[in-house]
């Protein structure tokens, strides 16, 4: 528990004011992750913010994102105390007793946790490093640690000013489709309240066939004209709330909260087939614009970064399939 009012104020508004609880999965803290378990040498990492009655894993390395009550979190006891915990085995420490994190088949036996600091000093989270085999950690790995946890806020911090920056910061000039930092934004934001209030996220990349013969035959300003177009294309075919990104040259994202249905994803995926599926007017004349698309749906704890590589490679999928087709 916070030990006063007055560090419980600054933490809510320390959270309340970088976002955090709005997103989870974002790329860059979970790379921090996948560097803090293999600095620690640890099979699991994890980026958690805590509120008053929950522990919320926001990245994670060999962990799944979720929510877990605060009263048997371990790393409670490193944001209440600001200090941070080393402990080769977990199962042998009587400070854990109450965590059924240390109890049945895989308990956790080494454990590593890092408070993060606002500015201001307030302890939001922890960046932690887990595993279920017991060893020690060297002074030099817990420094290394301890820069991370930095790097962690620093990301934070980063992330909550280019958000404030606005439209111009977060917009792609040409096609008025947001940027690909918002896209990990929103991306982030959607995996939050799918964990908390259900529904899948469903993520689409689409790309344009034979984009650059297009440039090279009618020129970079038909190339312009056609990815105007299939932003607009798609920015009409989806809804206020869904996000359309253009991530590439001619590459772009769709991501849609649905409902946790087959039916949902498919009728996302028509849509947007749909609208990219008349020809685009460049040159004075219409012709037919070809593209591949590669939807998929999240599943439970997958992070950012898989989704966008599962979703390539179905968009590949079909790109390749479209050129066996002649």
């Amino acid at each position: 528990m916070l030990t006063d009012d007055s560090s419980a104020a600054r933490h809510t508004d320390a959270i309340a004011r970088l976002g955090l609880l709005e997103r989870a999965g974002d790329p860059a803290l979970t790379g921090i992750t996948r560097l803090a378990a293999y600095v620690s040498g640890a099979a699991a990492a994890a980026v958690h913010i805590f509120d008053d009655a929950y522990q919320h894993r926001v990245a994670g390395t060999g962990a799944p994102l979720g929510d877990h009550p605060r009263e048997d979190s371990m790393c409670r006891l490193v944001v209440d105390s600001g200090r941070r915990i080393v402990c080769a085995d977990a199962t042998a420490d009587p400070r854990f007793g109450y965590s059924s994190f240390v109890r049945g088949d895989a308990p956790v036996r080494l454990y590593v946790s890092v408070p993060l600091r606002a500015s201001g000093g307030t302890v939001i989270g922890t960046l932690c490093a887990f595993d279920t085999v017991s060893r020690e950690v060297a002074d030099e790995q817990l420094a290394l640690l301890e820069d991370l946890a930095n790097q962690v806020m620093a990301q934070i911090e980063l992330m909550h000013v280019a958000v404030e920056l606005g439209h111009v910061a977060s917009h792609d000039p040409l096609t008025g489709a947001v940027n690909r930092l918002v896209l990990g934004d929103r991306l982030a934001q959607a995996f939050a309240r799918r964990l908390r209030h259900g529904g899948d996220t469903f993520l689409a990349v689409i790309d344009i066939n034979h984009f650059k013969t297009l440039n090279d035959v009618h020129g970079h300003a038909a190339g312009d004209q056609v990815l105007v177009s299939v932003a607009h294309r798609l920015l009409g075919a989806m809804r206020a709330e869904d996000t359309v990104a253009r991530i590439g040259g001619d590459e772009f994202v769709v991501v849609a909260e649905i409902d946790a249905t087959p039916a949902a994803a498919e009728a996302v995926m028509g849509r947007i087939e749909s609208a990219l599926s008349d020809p685009v007017a460049y040159g004075g004349e219409f012709h037919p614009v070809q593209v591949s698309v590669g939807g998929v749906v999240a599943t439970p704890g997958e992070d950012i970064r898989s989704l966008l590589r599962r979703a390539d490679e179905a968009m590949y999928a079909r790109k390749a399939a479209l050129h066996a087709a002649g």
